[in-house]
């Protein structure tokens, strides 16, 4: 692995609770897979993969006033559940933790909890992998399969967001905004860059 990717690893380990470090090293270990599989770097996917909830519990009532004040667009979600942008607070610590780091891991970071239509390829990578990686308990074996059998990053993404909806609905949640816009970009047929 680069040297960015073992900083990144110490820094984790040493931040977070050992199940949610557990949680970031499957999500490492997918995000892998799944470069590999689409021809992308497994060395940017991993340093993405682990880094991704390095801020899950650093949130507050102040953090969307925090990432507005680094221009970082906050969603009506997240003002209301501000827990939701600790992959913006990834993405503003990023560079302090790995020295400069390319902006697609940034945003990769930053919306791999809602989604997002300009999220990339890497984007759309960690959020599968933050979702179905092996330590996930809210699915077997055969839906995992399934997932990962699609033949397309959007077409995984597409699944998983309608499995989501259906959870949504039995609980009578509302899908956030920018969810919703990246639901109908992939189904009208816009693809991650």
């Amino acid at each position: 692995m680069s040297v960015a990717y073992i900083e990144l690893n110490e820094f984790v380990k040493a931040k977070l609770p050992e199940k949610r470090y557990n949680h970031s090293l499957g999500v490492v270990e997918m995000s892998i897979e799944l470069a590999d599989r689409f021809g992308l770097s497994v060395q940017d996917a991993a340093s993405i993969g682990i880094f991704h909830d390095a801020y899950r519990y650093d949130c507050g009532p102040e953090t969307p006033g925090f990432c507005r004040s680094k221009g970082i667009e906050v969603f009506p979600e997240e003002d209301k559940e501000p827990m939701l942008l600790h992959g913006a607070l990834a993405a503003v610590h990023f560079d302090e933790v790995a020295g400069p780091v390319p902006a697609f891991w940034k945003t990769a970071v930053r919306h791999h909890t809602l989604g997002h239509v300009e999220m990339g390829v890497y984007g759309a990578v960690v959020y599968i992998a933050d979702y179905a990686e092996k330590g996930r308990k809210h699915l077997d074996d055969a839906e995992r399969a399934l997932i990962l059998s699609l033949p397309s990053l959007e077409a995984m993404v597409l699944h998983i967001m309608d499995m989501q909806r259906k959870y949504f609905e039995t609980k009578g949640m509302k899908e956030a905004g920018v969810s919703a816009e990246l639901y109908g970009y992939i189904r009208s047929g816009g693809c991650f860059s």
